[in-house]
């Protein structure tokens, strides 16, 4: 086929004059039911789901798509290419039949509904995520830690089914669009190779094993002395879920919380993007930072819509007067989000305006929230007294590679269990394939005789389905920016150095979505994606 280019320029123009307005209702709604939990705004969301997913539904524009999608190389425009390839990608992702899509949207916004609703209940009283967080990171109560614990699993009995059926109906569709599953049909509308990912993954553990082995020996040793057990149970833990090592344990000693106990995050949040010539007032103006009932109790950034000046918001729970390093690393980290959304050429075509892919912006992302443990940033930027960290450098370097460790594990088990869950959505003895993965990755004993649904109280399980990848990859691209900002264009720490900002503006941000993520990565940071940055880092 000879593709016309102006025929193609056409039919995107007139596509996105219905895809704007349904992309945005899909935002605002999101934005709604996350922020109130109500069953209105559920059913807003659903009805906006639906209309965006509709927009895909027309057999011949797809084969249209498709069609020019396959006779791009003849394109003498790269922009006008990469737009199809972004469009042909939006089109496979919402194929399939129309009551199975629309069956889809409405069990999502069920599923996102009860997690934002849900409250576990410790001591006979309802308790939000924070304040079981707030257990598992402090207690010495060897019972209440205990009881927050499997508080905080009991969601997972309430959405269980819902997660079922998802994974199924996820399934169908892939089917019928080519696939064997959901999981490797997600991979590819990624621009991920399966097979590729695999390899990294297996490489990753490999490299990671004798570390966190002789990391866990040491955390163990500690929490048996400190609670006066003879077996580490994972209420003995610092989180539900171990993304996170505890405080004061492990073969260091060093309380990260106390840096930010007397600070206003939001306050931290704008000096640090301000040393980099990065101003977040206006996102931070249309946020939602504070926790409170019926509002999702995780934290996430938004953009909505593609017009400029363009509308980004972050949602978050912090706590009034209680500030800590679990909540001064996820402003951090949302508002990494936020500047590369913010800051996106809006001279590109609209389809481009958006990151290179999820996996880039969480390398942001997570390369800003390490800063909360950073000597450097801690010092010149949270203005924590240089003698005051002179004393911890040791633990917070322990700490810094505890944290990379505990982290890379629990991606491992998210990612080896949704592979499990789309191979077979109906099989009962999930729980035993998320503990047999949980003791083989981050080697924590399941309870005695636990049977409960434990992988469903995860939400990325849930409504971002095949997504924790992109943490891994984020890392990895976070550290090799790291490295080469650092090396070649601050010469120093970037995080103090609006020079670094306008690189990340002009290198990053502003090139949008107009190259696939692998080119990105290469011209950003002057080599392939290269996993040993990060290895480095944790050695």
């Amino acid at each position: 086929m000879t593709v016309d280019p102006a025929e193609v320029q056409d039919f995107i123009t007139r596509f996105e004059t219905r895809l704007d307005p349904a992309e945005k209702a899909v935002c605002e709604a999101w934005w709604r039911l996350a922020t109130t939990g109500t069953e209105e705004a559920q059913r807003e969301l659903v009805r906006a789901g639906t209309g965006y997913t509709r927009l895909f539904s027309d057999r011949e524009e797809f084969e249209k798509v498709a069609a020019f999608h396959e006779a791009r190389e003849d394109l003498d425009s790269p922009l006008l290419a990469r737009q199809l390839e972004v469009l042909f990608n939006m089109f496979s992702g919402n194929q399939g039949d129309r009551e199975t899509l629309e069956r889809v949207e409405e069990l999502e916004a069920r599923a996102n509904a009860v997690y934002s609703n849900h409250r576990a209940v410790v001591g006979g009283r309802e308790a939000g995520e924070n304040e079981v967080r707030g257990i598992l990171r402090t207690s010495d109560d060897d019972g209440l830690r205990r009881e927050a614990w499997e508080a905080s699993k009991t969601v997972g009995r309430e959405v269980e089914g819902t997660v079922r059926e998802l994974a199924r109906l996820r399934n169908e569709l892939a089917r019928q669009n080519g696939h064997s599953d959901h999981h490797t049909r997600s991979l590819h509308l990624q621009e991920i190779e399966p097979a590729e990912l695999d390899r990294l993954m297996q490489e990753l553990e490999a490299a990671t094993d004798e570390p966190f082995r002789a990391f866990m020996e040491k955390l163990d040793a500690d929490l048996r002395e400190r609670f006066g057990v003879e077996e580490v149970r994972p209420w003995h833990l610092s989180d539900p879920f171990f993304q996170q090592p505890p405080e004061d344990a492990g073969g260091y000693a060093v309380d990260v919380d106390r840096y930010f106990r007397d600070r206003d995050l939001e306050a931290l949040t704008r000096r640090t993007y301000d040393s980099l010539g990065l101003d977040v007032r206006g996102v931070m103006a249309r946020s939602d930072l504070y926790e409170r009932e019926g509002k999702s109790q995780h934290a996430f950034c938004l953009p909505v819509g593609r017009d400029y000046p363009y509308d980004v918001r972050v949602l978050a729970n912090l706590r009034p007067g209680a500030p800590d390093a679990y909540w001064a690393d996820t402003m951090l980290h949302e508002f990494g989000h936020a500047v590369y959304d913010n800051n996106v050429n809006p001279k590109l075509p609209r389809l481009l305006r958006t990151v290179a892919h999820t996996n880039t912006t969480e390398a942001i992302a997570l390369m800003m929230g390490g800063l909360a443990e950073d000597p450097g940033w801690l010092s010149s930027v949270a203005g924590v007294p240089e003698e005051e960290l002179a004393e911890e450098l040791e633990d917070l370097a322990g700490r810094r590679r505890a944290t990379g460790l505990v982290f890379l594990r629990w991606t491992l088990v998210m990612y080896h269990f949704e592979k499990a869950l789309y191979a077979d959505p109906d099989r009962e003895d999930l729980g035993s394939v998320w503990w047999d993965l949980v003791e083989r990755f981050q080697l924590v004993k399941r309870p005695p005789g636990r049977d409960q649904p434990d992988w469903a109280t995860k939400i990325h399980v849930a409504i971002s389905p095949v997504y924790y990848h992109n943490y891994v990859l984020g890392h990895l691209i976070g550290s090799q920016l790291r490295n080469y900002l650092e090396t070649y264009i601050t010469r120093g720490p970037f995080y103090e150095n609006q020079v670094a900002g306008r690189y990340l503006q002009e290198s990053i941000f502003g090139p949008g979505a107009r190259e696939s993520w692998r080119e990105t990565v290469t011209r950003a940071t002057g080599e392939p994606l290269n996993a040993q940055h990060f290895v480095e880092s944790l050695g």
